[in-house]
């Protein structure tokens, strides 16, 4: 079974979300690595009903750990 993987592990510097005026949430992932190896920054939207909508949302009121 591959590991799982826990948004906590992203490095705060790495990670933004933000919730738009449509009550999407948004959240940009970006990219590490040297520029000609640098992958596009990944972003992924939620709306209400999608089921990690609720936890995007904690984490937009939630400060980011040390």
């Amino acid at each position: 079974m591959p590991p799982t993987s826990d948004s906590s592990e992203i490095p705060a510097d790495r990670l933004s979300v933000e919730k738009r005026s449509d009550g999407a949430v948004v959240v940009r992932v970006k990219s590490e690595g040297s520029a000609e190896n640098r992958l596009p920054d990944a972003v992924f939207s939620f709306r209400c009903g999608d089921p990690q909508y609720a936890y995007w949302l904690s984490r937009l009121s939630t400060p980011p750990r040390p």
